[in-house]
């Protein structure tokens, strides 16, 4: 990985939320970070910055109120190509459901599912590989 990150955090919790961005800055990986505390506030961000969003990595919570990781994505899936093409989604959870992690795994939106709370030096590896 050659280059700085935009980051936008999606969690319900203000604790990880706050933890996540610190530990993003002081990685050495993120140009900026931005943190959202509902998906559905995520989603229209992004739609509304189609032509200015830079490439971005999106780390997303899958338990979540009113939209749930699962809903963002399957919301996500109907944005255009082209907003799309600039963004990376990881899913972030500490499910041990078999079948959350098997959807995860499996939807052609989601990078990868990492297990919370978020390990830097794994994702670190993880982008490393280009996963």
């Amino acid at each position: 990985m050659d280059h700085l990150l935009d980051v936008i955090l999606i969690d319900d919790s203000a604790f990880d939320l706050f933890i996540y961005e610190k530990l993003l800055q002081k990685s050495g990986l993120t140009r900026s970070v931005k943190t959202f505390n509902s998906a559905r506030e995520a989603l229209q961000y992004l739609i509304a910055e189609e032509e200015r969003l830079p490439e971005t990595l999106i780390l997303l919570d899958l338990q979540m109120p009113d939209m749930n990781g699962f809903e963002f994505v399957d919301s996500y899936d109907n944005v255009s190509d082209r907003l799309k093409s600039k963004i990376k989604i990881y899913m972030l959870s500490s499910t041990i459901d078999s079948r959350d992690i098997e959807r995860a795994k499996s939807s052609p939106n989601i990078i990868d599912l990492l297990s919370k709370p978020l390990d830097i030096p794994l994702l670190k590896d993880r982008l490393s590989i280009g996963l």
